[in-house]
This record gives structure tokens, C-alpha cells and sequence, in this order.
């Protein structure tokens, strides 16, 4: 009874047609994978200097538009 199933899912298994289509997901995964590895923490890290660097532009100007 099982041997008809795997008869059926012999060419499946034998088949390299969808091998590179699976490579290049994985591939693109870990792409993904490492750029948000690398911009996450440079976003979460940037965000007090840029507002640090934002108080100090808007003491600048306002020193120096003030008479």
C-alpha cells in the first residue's frame, strides 16, 4: 500500500529543477538577515545623536537671530 506513494514521490525527490530556486531564497534571506543585523543597531544608536545634533542647530540659530 505504501509502495504506490513512493513511486508517486520517486520523480518528486529525484528532481533538481527547484534546487537553484531554493538556493537563492536562502541566499536572499541571509542578505536580509545581515543588512538588518547591521542597520538596526545603527538606527537605535543614531537616534540621541540626532537629536543632540537638533538642539544644538536650534541654539545656534537662535543665537543667532536673536538681536
Amino acid at each position: 500500500m505504501l509502495g504506490w506513494a513512493l513511486e508517486l514521490l520517486n520523480p518528486f525527490v529525484k528532481a533538481e529543477d527547484g534546487a537553484v530556486t531554493v538556493d537563492w531564497i536562502v541566499l536572499t534571506a541571509a542578505i536580509i538577515g545581515l543588512c538588518l543585523l547591521v542597520t538596526i543597531p545603527a538606527y537605535t544608536s543614531s537616534s540621541g545623536v540626532a537629536q543632540a545634533l537638533a538642539a544644538r542647530l536650534i541654539a545656534t540659530v537662535t543665537s543667532l537671530s536673536a538681536p
